[in-house]
């Protein structure tokens, strides 16, 4: 005999307890195992979808025998305490390990370790750790950790993490972590993603995301996003009012700062964007922070817009597209469609004012309040142009309501006479 037969012959022995039939491989072999793992038994092929078969399609169909039904039936030689091969395949592995060299092939693996060279492949995998030095792939697993150079991927995974250099992707996480270049689940339940990508097309649920690029396409519940891009909702800017897509959490921290919904304490960035609504303490974008409706304690950049807001507005323009309530610090200017509270800055600017202007320039359409300037202005102010100060009650002459205050009030009036003279002439009848 050759010596490296027999030196290969020693080793073989001495890592396995099986049979000389345990060795045997071909198509009746492949048949009954399958060349990748199968999928859920309860689970058609057909009813999944393009984007979760996760694991590889690129074999021939699994043909399901009685055995498979019964672990403690299936063939003796599918349980050793460790197995090694070239290309191993597996029915059902109960033992410590499991080595391949270059592809393994295991439906049911429950055990400490699979180590495969190129290519590990599990159906069921319930151990300690999925190793290989190119990709990782079960359709279920529970138990440790995949640890990949390339790739990590499960259906369902359950345990501790998925960690590679290159793609870690579950379509159900709960695990302490994800760390990869490429972090990807649909619904994520535990401690972090760690990467220059992190993404989660239905739900986060856990600590934070950490990376580059933070995605969150579903609703975000946990304490942080923190990265150069981080979002939150379906598309990148998401202002959709009929989305209920939420961020849910302490902050989101980085360059770039978006939820469709936000609920925390800040979103703090150089640029920050709450597409339909902020509530919250702080907005802070040093270049610009906007939401559609703000309901906090300040909107701080260099511009702060929104729709409506109540709270502060603070920056070198703050703008109110709709309504304000509270006050607009804008060093260059404010704008407010209706602002009811205060505006200062060099030019403060609204439709309608409740409250006090104090600026080089100031101007009202309508005017409840005092204006104080160089140079005011108020079409129904006591006088419509004066310098250093102005006061308006909303009729032009200092008294009286505002015009749509004043026109609803003469209605209510007109109705009120004309219910009484109904009655009056419905007494004298």
């Amino acid at each position: 005999m050759r010596p490296h037969l027999l030196a290969s012959l020693l080793v073989t022995s001495a890592l396995s307890f099986h049979a000389a039939g345990a060795w045997a491989s071909g198509p009746q072999a492949d048949a009954e195992i399958g060349t990748t793992p199968a999928a859920p038994s309860q689970r058609a092929p057909a009813e999944v979808p393009a984007d979760e078969a996760v694991v590889a399609e690129d074999s021939g169909p699994r043909t399901v025998h009685s055995h498979d039904a019964a672990v403690a039936t299936d063939p003796p030689y599918d349980w050793a305490v460790l197995h090694a091969g070239l290309r191993p395949h597996l029915g059902t592995f109960g033992g410590i390990a499991t080595f391949a060299l270059a592809h393994a092939r295991t439906e049911r693996f429950y055990g400490v370790l699979s180590l495969s060279a190129v290519r590990n492949d599990a159906g069921t995998y319930v151990g300690l750790t999925q190793l290989a030095l190119g990709r990782n792939l079960a359709d279920d697993f529970i138990g440790g950790a995949q640890l990949s150079v390339t790739e990590n991927r499960a259906r369902t995974f359950t345990g501790l993490s998925q960690l590679s250099l290159a793609y870690n992707r579950s379509l159900s996480m709960a695990g302490l972590f994800q760390l990869s270049a490429f972090n990807r689940a649909k619904t994520f339940a535990g401690g972090l993603q760690l990467g220059g990508y992190n993404r989660d097309d239905a739900s986060f649920t856990g600590l934070a995301q950490l990376g580059m690029f933070n995605h969150a396409r579903g609703d975000f519940n946990g304490a942080l996003q923190v990265g150069i891009v981080n979002a939150s909702g379906e598309d990148l800017v998401e202002n959709d009012r009929r989305t209920d897509r939420r961020f849910a959490g302490i902050a989101q921290i980085g360059v770039f700062d978006s939820a469709a919904r936000f609920r925390g304490l800040a979103q703090i960035g150089v640029a920050s964007i709450a597409g339909d609504d902020f509530a919250g303490a702080l907005q802070i974008g040093a270049l610009g922070a906007g939401a559609q409706h703000f309901r906090g304690i300040a909107q701080i950049g260099f511009a702060a817009v929104s729709d409506d807001s109540y709270g502060a507005q603070i920056g070198a323009a703050a703008v109110a597209l709709k309504e304000h309530h509270g006050i607009q610090l804008g060093a260059l200017g404010n704008y407010g469609k209706s602002v009811t509270g205060g505006q200062i800055g060099v030019a403060n600017v609204a439709d309608e004012m409740k409250g006090v202007q104090i600026g080089l320039i100031n101007s009202a359409t309508r005017l409840r309040g005092v204006q104080i300037g160089l140079v005011n202005h108020a079409e129904d102010g006591v006088l419509p142009w004066t310098a250093l100060l102005n006061m308006g009650f909303g009729d032009g002459d200092g008294g009286g309501l505002p015009r749509d205050e004043d026109d609803d009030h003469h209605a209510r009036r007109r109705n009120w006479t004309t219910g009484n003279r109904q009655q009056e002439t419905g007494n004298r009848q």
